[in-house]
């Protein structure tokens, strides 16, 4: 079984599948529920909190997105 990328745990349990099929955990200890080698990129707080003031000064997602080298919702990336 995986570890958890949040506590570290080595509890986890199966806990169905997403969208692609690929098999989704939940951990024991804190129960968060994640996918073993997922692809989506984690942003750190520092940056989210960068994004946050950037909204709150109207500047557009688009302009956002490039400034802080992070894609916009809904976006694929390849």
């Amino acid at each position: 079984m995986p570890v958890c990328p949040n506590c570290a745990s080595c509890k986890t349990l199966k806990n169905g599948r997403i969208h692609n099929r690929k098999q989704r955990f939940k951990c024991r200890e804190c129960g968060r529920q994640f996918v073993e080698h997922s692809p989506k990129k984690v942003i750190d707080l520092g940056t989210r909190e960068l994004i946050d003031q950037l909204l709150l000064s109207r500047m557009s997602l688009a302009r956002i997105a490039r400034a802080t080298q992070v894609s916009e919702p809904g976006q694929k990336t390849t």
